[in-house]
């Protein structure tokens, strides 16, 4: 019995390998650039408060912006997916 449920979560798990790289991809994405836009645009010293309107309009910093933006709307859309995809399949089981 068990073995028939595992064998038909690997055969799922495999069936959407491509889309848990996708997904797991952007949210490492999303953190990376995250951490990277604090340390290099909005550093955290009293250097960082003077600078940061003049670094925020480097080409670098709009970069991290924009894979920030959308990263969030890629996650946003990957949890209503998920969400929709549940209720689904908890309203449609006998």
């Amino acid at each position: 019995m068990f073995s028939v449920y595992f064998d038909n979560l690997l055969k799922f798990a495999i069936n959407i390998k491509s889309l848990i790289i996708f997904y797991f991809s952007w949210i490492a994405i999303h953190y990376i650039c995250s951490q990277l836009y604090v340390y290099y645009c909005v550093p955290y010293t009293w250097y960082g408060i003077f600078a940061s309107p003049f670094l925020s309009l480097a080409p670098h910093c709009n970069a991290f912006r924009w894979i920030i933006y959308e990263a969030g709307n890629i996650l946003y859309g990957m949890w209503l997916a998920i969400g929709s995809w549940t209720v689904a399949n908890l309203l449609t089981q006998k």
